[in-house]
């Protein structure tokens, strides 16, 4: 509960710091795909690590500190970093994001699945997500899972992703999309409204 608190008045720091709703926005996205929230300096470091090898730009960790409010800081954050920021999220860069209406609640989770600890292989999932988008997939293992069904979703079936917690009401960020033997990408369900799922244990 101690660290709710503090990740809580980190996070009100961020918007009242840099007075901008769309960089409180992103750093709770950027916080769902990374699946932690970031309130100690190793957190930083390992968050610094994964933006490097998932974008192949560096973010300083001292940068990160002060856009999340670990400390004090007035300045609006520059530009480039935000794009980066963006892009680690699945958009081309921070107007795209900001355009995108991407809303992400900050409360403590409810109904989550973490993939690798709740789910074994050939589980499957109901994904869905406004307007009428479905998609059935089988867990794979390894945080892995690959597209048996779909409807009106531009993933296909024999798809396959990556993905390590599901909140629903919230984002669901798809890593290591490959689609259709394409170069693997991020894939965002749920702009609007979050994704709502259904968790069919093996028989």
């Amino acid at each position: 509960m101690h660290e709710i608190k503090m990740y809580n008045k980190h996070i009100k720091r961020v918007y009242r710091d840099n007075n901008n709703k769309e960089i409180e926005q992103l750093v709770l996205a950027v916080e769902n795909r990374f699946n932690e929230k970031v309130i100690s300096p190793s957190g930083f470091k390992r968050l610094r690590n994964e933006i490097e090898e998932s974008c192949g730009v560096s973010i300083s960790v001292s940068t990160l500190m002060r856009i999340w409010g670990y400390v004090k800081n007035k300045a609006v954050p520059n530009k480039s970093t935000l794009n980066v920021l963006s892009k680690y999220v699945g958009f081309n860069d921070y107007d795209m994001f900001c355009s995108s209406d991407v809303e992400i609640s900050r409360h403590v989770m409810s109904k989550h699945v973490e993939v690798i600890k709740d789910l074994e292989e050939r589980d499957h999932i109901l994904l869905q997500w406004q307007p009428g988008r479905k998609c059935f997939v089988r867990y794979l293992g390894g945080g892995n899972f690959v597209v048996e069904n779909r409807e009106h979703t531009h993933l296909s079936v024999g798809d396959t992703f990556s993905c390590h917690l599901i909140i629903a009401g919230e984002p669901l960020f798809l890593s290591n999309v490959v689609h259709e033997n394409s170069a693997p990408m991020i894939y965002v369900c749920g702009n609007n409204g979050g994704v709502d799922f259904i968790v069919y244990k093996k028989e």
